[in-house]
């Protein structure tokens, strides 16, 4: 029996006319069907009055003409569907053609500028034109076929292209202008000192945070504090485990799991530091994880159950250890979703800690300052000072 024919217009999108047929064969594949069940259900006989009365011969002669007219109404919806499936091929291949012919480099002749006399030929000059994305993109917005639907994503961020990001020493520069310098870039790139320029760097980006925590512009919710603390929490402890890994600490042999178990119980006299040291850190680690996704206290089982989850156990492979790890910084890291503008506000991982400011260096900023006025710098006859302003006053040592 002649299966149900395939819809073509998964995607959408198909020419109405093209739809149309493809809905007008469907509801031939269906009428086919029926006649060739009803053709597969074979008369049979009746009893009259006590003896058996077989069926006519124009009772087994219907079923089998019913099959017959199935089988041939599937067979011409088959074969329009076919056709319909070329012309859909076709028209999608039109379409792609026409696309990527857009696309293509194209030479150009125009006639030079005469006037020219007898029969000296006009010459002509060839230009090479780059291809039109424009072109193409309306191309594709018009497609009838599927053909645009593919290609006009990428057509579209070739024909609006991101904007160029600025540098930093560019964001520097538009600082610089924005505070009194006059001239161009290259200007600034050859007046400009290496001190000078990280001086500026400093300040715009001191503007920059000001700017974002003005426009801030009021606390943490109740909600963000929360989520803040207890972000902070999970990631001190994530910081004791590192550690103790690091100094040697293997939560996963039977002598540590163990000592981490008998930990704050009556055998925790008995038990090595790291042992309770671990244990804490895992324990405030599932308590402020909990406490996060809950709202209430946890239960010690609860507890267990979540250490068991996201820290090492006897046995554990590397693998597994490793995945743990990084389901915890995972879960650091949703928490720090909650928090908004509080996360990363208490403990920072170890290895992302704030980086300390290097002292400046006065003396460069003086130089500098003085280098612009045509001073020399005497440190051995003067004594130099920064005011608030800027400027720098000199005062002449006493013998």
């Amino acid at each position: 029996m002649s299966q149900q024919m395939p819809m073509i217009n998964v995607g959408g999108g198909l020419p109405p006319e093209i739809l149309q047929q493809q809905q007008a064969l469907n509801r031939q594949q269906k009428m086919a069907e029926l006649l060739m069940q009803q053709g597969q259900s074979m008369p049979s006989g009746q009893m009259v009055s006590g003896r058996y009365v077989a069926p006519s011969f124009f009772q087994y002669a219907a079923p089998l003409a019913q099959m017959y007219a199935g089988t041939r109404l599937a067979e011409k919806g088959d074969k329009a569907m076919l056709d319909l499936a070329e012309q859909l091929r076709k028209g999608k291949e039109q379409e792609t053609r026409a696309i990527m012919e857009q696309l293509k480099p194209r030479d150009v002749q125009t006639e030079m500028a005469g006037p020219y006399t007898g029969n000296v030929p006009m010459p002509t000059a060839t230009q090479t034109l780059p291809p039109d994305f424009q072109a193409a993109t309306n191309l594709a917005l018009q497609s009838r076929f599927g053909a645009g639907k593919e290609l006009l994503p990428t057509l579209i961020n070739r024909a609006l292209p991101e904007p160029i990001k600025p540098t930093t020493e560019m964001q520097n520069y538009e600082f610089a202008k924005a505070n009194g310098f006059k001239g161009s870039f290259n200007d600034y790139k050859q007046q400009i000192t290496p001190a000078e320029k990280e001086r500026l760097k400093l300040d715009r980006e001191k503007f920059e945070f000001e700017k974002m925590n003005k426009g801030l512009g009021k606390d943490l919710t109740e909600s963000q504090g929360k989520a803040s603390a207890f972000q902070s929490q999970m990631v001190s402890a994530s910081n004791a485990v590192n550690t103790l890994e690091k100094q040697g600490f293997d939560p996963t042999s039977f002598k540590s799991q163990t000592a981490v178990r008998l930990a704050g119980g009556t055998a925790n006299p008995l038990v090595p530091v790291t042992a309770q040291q671990y244990k804490q850190a895992q324990d405030q680690w599932s308590e402020a994880y909990l406490r996060f996704k809950t709202g209430a206290a946890a239960t010690e089982q609860e507890v267990i159950r979540n250490n068991r989850t996201y820290f090492p156990v006897f046995g554990d492979k590397p693998d597994q250890i490793a995945q743990k790890a990084m389901m915890r910084e995972q879960a650091e890291r949703d928490v720090g979703i909650a928090a908004g503008r509080g996360a990363g506000i208490g403990a920072q991982p170890i290895g992302q800690q704030p980086k300390t400011e290097k002292p400046k260096d006065e003396n460069v900023d003086i130089q500098s300052q003085l280098r612009t006025k045509g001073i020399p710098y005497q440190p051995k006859l003067y004594e130099y000072r920064i005011n608030s302003d800027g400027s720098v006053d000199r005062k002449k040592k006493t013998q």
